[in-house]
């Protein structure tokens, strides 16, 4: 598997090309190299990486030493490259904890799974037990001789976490949870969450696209015990980002396997504005193009080949729309400090600012009263008899 070290300037050394002997190989097998055999590590990426990897792991070398669990929520948006980013995720605890799987056999890095009832509508614990299981080797979760029943299935679950010891439960595709679950039922299986983490000592990362922007702030506790990991697009607008966009599809281009290479970066505009600058989609979109050229015996993968392949207009402004409202929401905007200190009571007067709260109060108070139409209550003598068209509890919530 071959990794690239982007450059941040496409004017640097061209970056490596695919193995030659790749072209002597049946077009499907060159297909599927490029397709499953390839990717590329790039900056946002890695930033990514490290954040999780401190957010869970202990300074220094080695694993064996525990972070108190944590809930990471790792958010991008979609076909940014997270996919990528979990399989990094998972090589780099496995280096980390070699030695420590050396000398505790029964210890185990990461528990990996999708999101339980991910496609569906609805949400099931018993089908995320068995996946951590399953990941965690139980070799009882889908036996016949004595498997483990549906009742049980927590038990053991938090049993194997506390016999395995792992660092954190990756869990991909966690944005369906959001899709299963709104309000206090998303609140619920959060706290479910973190009752594991309290009871085990073991961290969830929840990977998934801007769908999962509401457990942020599903109530106070999580959004202080919650570490957000934002895995944004390459914002071409930006000139780093555009020579970092443009370094990563010149490093594509190189690993084509086709017969002359194409000129991909003199249309990086192009492939810019149908990928929005998502890595993932990028690749998706050079995947179908290369299939195209493949197809048609082309020596190379031309604008045509990249045209033809392209995602719809209306399905990119959709994706670019999601994001721009996302990034904005992710964004932390000048001046926060100084709005929480004055919220906190540390700038301005609190005296002053209880006289401004009571003034708006009343304000709102005497507006909703002063409605063109309704009489004020004033102006009726106390006890006054009923009038036609109207009994005395009507003139109350009338004056009311």
């Amino acid at each position: 598997m071959n990794q690239e070290d982007n450059k941040s300037d496409v004017q640097t050394e061209a970056p490596e090309s695919f193995p030659l002997e790749v072209l002597k190989l049946p077009v499907g097998a060159r297909q599927e190299y490029f397709e499953q055999h390839w990717f590329i590590s790039h900056p946002r990426l890695l930033e990514a990486l490290e954040t999780t990897l401190q957010a869970i792991c202990p300074p220094g070398e080695g694993a064996s030493v525990r972070r108190p669990g944590t809930m990471v929520l790792l958010i991008g948006p979609s076909r940014v490259g997270k996919t990528t980013l979990i399989r990094l995720l998972e090589e780099r605890l496995l280096a980390l904890s070699k030695a420590h799987m050396q000398a505790s056999p029964s210890f185990i890095p990461f528990a990996s799974i999708l999101a339980a009832g991910a496609g569906t509508n609805r949400f099931e614990w018993a089908e995320y037990y068995r996946a951590v299981l399953r990941a965690l080797h139980d070799p009882f979760v889908d036996g016949k001789v004595a498997r483990i029943r549906a009742r049980e299935l927590r038990e053991a679950m938090e049993t194997a976490l506390c016999e395995r010891q792992p660092l954190a439960i990756i869990v991909d595709e966690a944005h369906h949870l959001a899709e299963a679950a709104r309000g206090s039922r998303l609140q619920s299986q959060l706290n479910h969450l973190k009752h594991f983490e309290n009871a085990t000592g073991v961290s969830h990362i929840l990977v998934g696209t801007y769908e999962m922007r509401p457990f942020r702030k599903v109530n106070a506790q999580l959004a202080c015990r919650s570490v957000d990991v934002h895995f944004p697009r390459y914002d071409a607008a930006i000139d780093a980002d555009a020579q970092v966009f443009q370094s990563i599809v010149w490093a594509l281009q190189r690993q084509l396997p086709v017969e002359q290479e194409p000129a991909l970066i003199e249309h990086w505009e192009f492939l810019y504005a149908r990928s929005i600058g998502c890595v993932g989609l990028l690749k998706m979109h050079l995947n179908r193009a290369l299939n195209l050229a493949l197809a048609e015996q082309a020596r190379t993968v031309q604008l045509s080949h990249l045209r033809k392949t392209a995602l719809p207009e209306a399905r990119v402004e959709a994706a670019l729309r999601n994001a721009l409202e996302s990034e904005a929401e992710l964004t932390e905007s000048d001046g926060a400090d100084e709005r929480l200190l004055a919220l906190l009571g540390l700038r301005g007067s609190r005296t002053t600012k209880q006289s401004e709260v009571k003034t708006e109060e009343l304000s709102s108070s005497l507006k909703k009263q002063n409605q063109p139409g309704k009489r004020s209550p004033g102006r009726d003598a106390t006890g006054q008899e009923e009038q036609p068209g109207g009994s005395l509890s009507d003139k109350e919530q009338l004056a009311g």
